[in-house]
């Protein structure tokens, strides 16, 4: 296959040859290319194209809840949570597995073909999801790489039971481990828990993702803990903290602190702005707090940030497609990251820092990677994430798998 006159993040033309056998990028041409003895010549007539997106934050488990559940009218976070959680306890097996199948449709209509998701193990149908995510995962393989992290919600106290389920979802194959320790009833019982998952992610050779200080309180700072656990036990490259609202009410110098010890640890920040800024200020009246935690001072200080959409209506997230772009749009909104100088920050954060954040291999727009890539119907990276277009190719090891191009025919 030839893509030819794409368009590149720096304005570029460039022509993409790729090997249909083995589904990777053999040669990128820069400018004009007129090699056209091979017959599946795709002409993009200058449009935008991107590596596949990666989502780093999903709750394929969650999503699509208001398709059986009726939505509640709230915009307090641990009132629309309550409910997603009992709606998702009352699913039978066929339905998780039917709305979660509906989730990885949507995903690869957008162009995201890596995915992160947290899948539930707390509550009575825990096997249930997982079992579900597990068959999609191979059901997908060919099209998305469906990474799943056995998360406890941690509304239940973690104890030795919470421990054993942890390690038997290890056992039925999922990929890596986390939970919420802020949730837990004391700072105690939170550190317990944060050092048992670390102690069963070394045994196990799992990697970690934590719901880390998902709140505006600036005293929460779990955070911490997971930064020196990470740090002791060199686990290097291998933990993540998703959301860190606290860290939007953090104090200067604490923050830019904290901060330096994230990057010595090498862990990945995982920011899903929609979600973040209807969580903060769920329990303040006016004036409410943003919650997006310093994106920009985080970027600046060299660290690893990436991007999630999140919830996909359901009680949380009632307008949710899974679009990043949209994710994107809320962050450019949430940091005043609308000028132009951020752009490209912004689309690596849906692409190869989440591929760095999953520790995804053989992944990008060069030569010897596989083709996984996205094309829009745009003529360039701001006026992709300013329009936000419907129209898309998606192209997943070497295949189109999707294709909304209208004056584009493969």
């Amino acid at each position: 296959m030839i893509i030819k006159n794409a368009v590149n993040e720096n304005g570029e033309k460039i022509n993409i040859i790729i090997d249909e056998g083995s589904g990777i990028i053999n040669k990128v041409v820069k400018g004009d290319y007129n090699d056209n003895h091979d017959d599946n010549v795709l002409d993009l007539g200058g449009r935008f194209i991107s590596p596949g997106l990666v989502d780093s934050h999903a709750h394929i488990d969650s999503n699509f809840l208001l398709d059986v559940c009726k939505e509640v009218d709230t915009p307090k976070f641990t009132e629309a949570l309550r409910s997603l959680i009992e709606c998702k306890e009352n699913l039978t097996e066929d339905e998780i597995y039917r709305l979660a199948k509906k989730s990885m449709d949507y995903y690869i209509m957008h162009g995201t073909l890596f995915i992160r998701s947290h899948v539930m193990i707390d509550g009575r149908k825990w096997r249930e999801r997982v079992k579900s995510l597990i068959r999609l995962r191979e059901e997908f393989k060919d099209k998305v790489y469906l990474q799943i992290i056995g998360f406890v919600q941690s509304y239940d106290y973690f104890d030795t039971d919470q421990e054993e389920r942890v390690i038997k979802s290890i056992e039925m194959g999922i990929d890596g481990i986390g939970g919420q320790p802020h949730l837990q009833p004391s700072r105690e019982d939170g550190i317990y828990m944060i050092k048992r998952l670390f102690d069963i992610a070394e045994q196990y050779n799992m990697i970690l993702d934590f719901h880390a200080d998902y709140a505006d309180e600036p005293d929460l700072k779990f955070s911490e803990v997971v930064v020196s656990e990470a740090i002791k036990r060199k686990l290097y490259g291998k933990v993540s903290l998703s959301h860190l609202i606290a860290m939007h009410s953090y104090y200067e110098d604490y923050a830019h602190r904290l901060m330096r010890w994230i990057k010595n640890a090498d862990i990945n920040i995982i920011i899903s702005p929609i979600t973040e800024m209807q969580g903060s200020g769920a329990h303040e009246n006016y004036p409410k707090r943003r919650g997006i935690p310093r994106v920009r001072d985080l970027l600046e200080e060299k660290i690893n940030v990436s991007l999630g959409h999140d919830d996909i209506q359901n009680h949380l997230n009632p307008i949710g497609d899974g679009d990043l772009l949209k994710a994107s749009f809320a962050l450019m909104i949430g940091d005043y990251m609308f000028f132009t100088r951020y752009f490209k920050q912004i689309l690596q954060m849906m692409t190869y820092n989440g591929a760095k954040s999953l520790r995804i291999e053989n992944y990008g727009l060069e030569e010897g990677k596989k083709a996984n890539l996205v094309i829009f119907n745009t003529k360039n990276l701001k006026d992709t994430l300013i329009q936000i277009p419907s129209e898309r190719m998606v192209i997943a090891n070497g295949k189109v798998i999707f294709n909304s191009l209208k004056s584009v025919t493969v």
